[in-house]
């Protein structure tokens, strides 16, 4: 098997519980994306609505170069994903990786969650990676951390490589 890292940022800990899970079952890497700068809730929504990047924190791309699957998270904020995994994918040379995708947010029913990963998935062919499959998963509200093992049935049967 491919070496799996799983590339996630989480702001108030619902996405962080996910990737842990999936660390935990599939032996991956996890590497957590952190910004330059923490935004306030207005702020992080409008840039995450505008499909801004964010300055991140060291050298995430580094931590997966050898890695042939990716999995990555994301929080939704105002409908759509966050600036630092804007600046990720952006940032990333995905030539033949393959790339999993996971979303987490506070719509019980994830309506806008096909929306969300059809950009993802042009970020990710744009970069070079062959998108693998997505999970949408509905988290907690905003600012607040989803009970634990609220994710580990659907987690569990994700097909992943």
């Amino acid at each position: 098997m491919k070496q799996i890292a799983i590339v996630y940022f989480s702001r108030n800990g619902s996405t962080r519980q996910a990737a842990s899970f999936l660390a935990e079952r599939t032996g991956g890497q996890l590497v957590e994306l952190e910004t330059e700068k923490r935004t306030g809730f207005l702020r992080s929504g409008y840039q995450a609505k505008k499909k801004k990047a964010a300055a991140l924190k060291g050298d995430p791309w580094e931590s997966v170069r050898e890695s042939g699957v990716l999995v990555l998270g994301t929080p939704v904020w105002a409908a759509n994903g966050t600036p630092a995994m804007n600046s990720f994918i952006k940032g990333a040379d995905l030539t033949g990786k393959r790339v999993y995708l996971f979303t987490v947010q506070a719509d019980p029913e994830t309506r806008s969650a096909g929306t969300i990963h059809s950009y993802f998935k042009e970020l990710i062919l744009d970069a070079g990676g062959q998108p693998a499959g997505t999970l949408a998963l509905h988290g907690a509200p905003p600012g607040k951390t989803a009970p634990a093992g609220a994710f580990d049935r659907l987690l569990e049967a994700w097909e992943i490589c």
